[in-house]
Order: structure tokens, then C-alpha cells, then sequence
């Protein structure tokens, strides 16, 4: 038990290491270094302490932390300036986290059903769109994922993700969909193309809203600055967090042209959503990212890992089994002793993550380099000889 965990309603199971500081891609401890493979769950892409996101948090908190959206603060509108010239949108919504944007996004979509006549919305069996009551709504309501939260939204589908067949079932009907193209809790399931493909199709033909559901995926993770964009996809509406706030509270709805003015005044907001200061963050931050040699180093450092992963499946048989994953968002299953998996590595200085009973999901940050990335497998080989 760490040491305030009586003072907490428990519904996480922490690490029991006291994090003194950090450097780079490494967290400090009272007892050393660690690597972080799972980067805050995807949030510190640029590792820790970044010299140009700190300086940017402190020029802002100088001018002001906080201020009304009934003004128009410079450091959200140059985000919003940013992502719109930057991406399919049209216009966005900040908000505060990941499921309150999946929750704006629900909102949007019901609000053009109603207008519409369409009730269904369609989710994909093992999602996961956040812990909120709409967004666990659609979080895998078939019970294939532990974080479903059944009788919050009504009329909800749940298709098998994958099954091209299945997407029949999108019709006149269906007023939106919620769609992970790299599934990361469920996972980290890779989409199809010829899914993806057949998805944007039958959206399009019934005029659905297609929602991307880009918060763990998307901020570069995948050598692309959305997932979506490996598969020739645009979507109606998408929407990203952890990432995007530079290691601060920060999330956007992201609306194309068709869909950018469903939501009138009075209708959402957010009181903290938009931060100043999470948004000039976020400001250095995508900028970093957005780079195309950034972009293509992620891209290179992912096709490395992965390999050497699948190269370590091969000299390990029985012990891994599926490997999947896009640029530096990787999953592994491990088919023995997986309850040993973090222990192991916290023995050998690696903070990893198990997500969905089995599967070790990589998740470092951005900036890890080639001499941390040949750490990790060297004491991931140990590690399997060991089982």
C-alpha cells in the first residue's frame, strides 16, 4: 500500500514507488532511474521536463492561469487556429479531458439524430471511450471490456470490431458511430483497412456521423498525427486528449465543415475546458510533434520495437502470442505468467503497463531513443527466458 492510499476511493492499483522526479524518458525514484514505457498512459509524449512546454507554462502563468470563456483568451484561440490549419476540422471544442470530449461528441451526435430521425448509435466490441456515464455507454456494452458501464445512453449497438460483415447493420437509422481505429485498452487492436474502408462508406451512404476516437492514438503516436490518416480516412468528427496538453488537463472535439455547428450557444461548455495554460502547452507541444521528421522518427523507432518484438515471439514460442500495434503504440500478448510481467521489469528499473487481463501495451515517449529502446528488449529477452 503506498503511503496516503487510505485518504483514496480505490479504484486505482498503484505502482508502489514514490516518483522523486523526472528526466527524458525516465521517471526518478527514491531507489534510481526507471524508463517509462507507458508514458503517463500516452499523456507525456515528449517525455518529461521539456524545456519549451515548461517555458511556455510559465509565460503564460505570468499573464494569467485561468480566465472566463466568455473572453477570448490568445493561447486557446492560437491552439484552435493551430488545429484547425492543421486537420480535417472545421472547428473545436476544448475541453478538460479525453471522456469529456467523447461526452461532447455524444451530445453532438444525439442532437443531429434528433434532428435527423436516427436513434442508434454504434460502438465496437472491446472499446473503450472513457468512464463517464454517456462514454461508458459505448465502451464495449457487450461486456467484452471491464470498463463498460451498461444503462447510461440508450439505444446503443454493439458491432464485432473487425468484422466487415458486421457493418451492415449500420443504417437510416444510425445516427453515429464511435470508432477507435488502434483500440489501445481493448488491446491495442489494429484496424483493417478493408474495415476502415467499408466503415467510412457505410457512414458516408447513410449519412451517420463518423466519430475517430483519437485520444490515446492520436498527437503523433502512430508516426502520423492520427491514426486515421494511415487508413485514407476523414472523419466527420474526431477527437484527442492525453497527449495534446503537454502533460496538462486538455482535450479537443474536433468538428469538420457539415458538422462544426450543431451546437449552439448555451448548449455546452465547460467551465475550466480550454485552460490558458493547458493550451499554450498544448501549443508548443503539437508543434513539436507535427513535425515531419519528428513524425518520421516515431515511425522508424516503432517499426524497430515492433520487430524486434516479433523477432523475440519467434525465439520465445508459447510465450507471446499476438503482436500488434502502429508506431510507438504497441501491444504484446503474453501467454505466460502475465501477472509477473511488471514486477519483473520494475526488478530490472522499467515501469510497463498490462492492459486487458494479458497484454503488455507500450506506450513511451515520443522522444525515447534507439540506446533506451535496445535496453528495454535486451531485459524483455531476460525477462521471457525467465518464465
Amino acid at each position: 500500500m503506498t503511503e496516503y492510499e487510505n485518504y483514496f476511493i480505490p479504484v486505482y492499483k498503484r505502482i508502489e514507488k514514490r516518483i522523486t522526479g523526472s528526466e527524458g524518458s525516465y521517471l526518478i525514484t527514491e531507489d534510481g532511474k526507471y524508463l517509462d514505457m507507458f508514458g503517463g498512459l500516452g499523456v507525456n509524449s515528449l517525455g518529461y521536463n521539456v524545456s519549451n512546454v515548461n517555458n511556455a507554462i510559465k509565460a503564460q502563468l505570468e499573464k494569467f492561469s485561468h480566465l472566463s470563456n466568455y473572453f477570448e483568451a490568445e493561447p486557446v484561440g492560437k491552439l484552435a487556429e493551430y488545429i484547425v490549419n492543421n486537420t480535417f476540422a472545421e472547428k473545436v471544442f476544448f475541453t478538460n479531458s479525453g471522456t469529456e470530449a467523447i461526452e461532447a461528441g455524444m451530445k453532438l451526435i444525439r442532437k443531429y439524430g434528433k434532428a435527423n430521425r436516427k436513434s442508434t448509435i454504434v460502438t465496437f466490441s472491446h472499446a473503450f471511450h472513457g468512464r463517464t456515464l454517456a462514454a461508458a455507454s459505448v465502451t464495449a456494452p457487450d461486456n467484452s471490456s471491464p470498463y463498460n458501464f451498461p444503462g447510461g445512453v440508450p439505444n446503443v449497438m454493439t458491432l464485432k470490431f473487425n468484422d466487415t460483415g458486421d457493418l451492415d447493420k449500420i443504417n437510416g437509422d444510425t445516427a453515429g458511430v464511435f470508432v477507435e481505429f488502434i483500440q489501445g485498452q481493448g488491446g491495442v487492436n489494429v484496424a483493417d483497412s478493408e474495415f476502415a474502408r467499408k466503415l467510412r462508406e457505410r457512414t458516408a451512404m447513410f449519412k451517420a456521423v463518423l466519430m475517430a476516437d483519437e485520444i490515446q492514438s492520436g498527437m503523433g503516436r502512430t508516426g502520423r498525427l492520427f491514426s486515421f490518416e494511415h487508413f485514407g480516412i476523414v472523419p466527420d468528427i474526431a477527437v484527442t486528449a492525453k497527449a495534446i496538453g503537454g502533460g496538462l488537463p486538455l482535450g479537443v472535439l474536433m468538428a469538420g465543415r457539415e458538422h462544426c455547428d450543431i451546437l449552439g450557444y448555451g448548449e455546452h461548455g465547460s467551465t475550466f475546458g480550454g485552460n490558458p495554460v493547458s493550451c499554450a502547452a498544448g501549443l508548443e507541444t503539437i508543434k513539436i510533434i507535427n513535425r515531419p521528421e519528428f513524425l518520421k522518427s516515431v515511425e522508424e523507432k516503432g517499426k524497430i520495437l515492433l520487430s524486434e518484438i516479433l523477432r523475440l515471439k519467434e525465439k520465445y514460442r508459447g510465450k507471446i502470442g499476438r503482436v500488434s500495434g502502429m508506431g510507438l503504440m504497441i501491444g504484446a500478448e503474453i501467454l505466460k505468467d502475465h501477472e509477473k510481467i511488471i514486477p519483473l521489469f520494475l526488478e530490472r528499473k522499467i515501469f510497463v503497463n498490462i492492459t486487458h487481463r494479458n497484454i503488455l501495451r507500450l506506450l513511451p515517449p515520443l522522444v525515447i531513443g534507439k540506446k533506451e529502446i535496445e535496453f528495454f528488449l535486451k531485459e524483455f529477452d531476460s525477462i521471457l527466458s525467465d518464465l
